[in-house]
């Protein structure tokens, strides 16, 4: 596992719970059929007070990601949708963006909220080289 620059800046314990919470998401895919390895994309989602903040966690990500900024209501928070390339799964690499994300939810003052992933797209991504329907 790599160690980033800024890691310092996150809470020790909030680090190791989301940790724990990420290894639990890891189980749980696995008891539903991925594999270490198998391709997958993820959605991370990080909640912001001020539209700045949202444009300033963008800047960061532009490159590779797709990011979509959603305010709810008027007077709600900024919702951030950050969705990753496609890459290879496995609970090293969820543990890796939760920190990287952690680390840039902490230099843009927004909050880091977790991951959602979508079986069915790992599904259609993984199909055995055997099947050709």
């Amino acid at each position: 596992m790599s160690v980033y620059v800024g890691i310092e800046k996150i809470d020790p314990l909030e680090r190791r719970k989301q940790h724990e919470i990420t290894k639990k998401l890891w189980q749980t895919l696995c008891d539903k059929g991925v594999r270490k390895g198998d391709k997958g994309r993820i959605r991370a989602y990080l909640v912001s007070n001020l539209y700045e903040q949202a444009k300033g966690l963008e800047a960061q990500f532009k490159t590779d990601f797709e990011l979509t900024i959603i305010k709810q209501d008027e007077g709600s928070k900024y919702i951030i949708e950050l969705i990753t390339p496609v890459c290879r799964m496995s609970n090293e690499v969820l543990e890796e963006l939760a920190d990287i994300l952690m680390i840039s939810a902490v230099d843009t003052n927004t909050k880091f909220d977790g991951f959602e992933l979508d079986i069915n797209e790992f599904k259609k991504l993984n199909k055995p080289w055997w099947r050709i329907w």
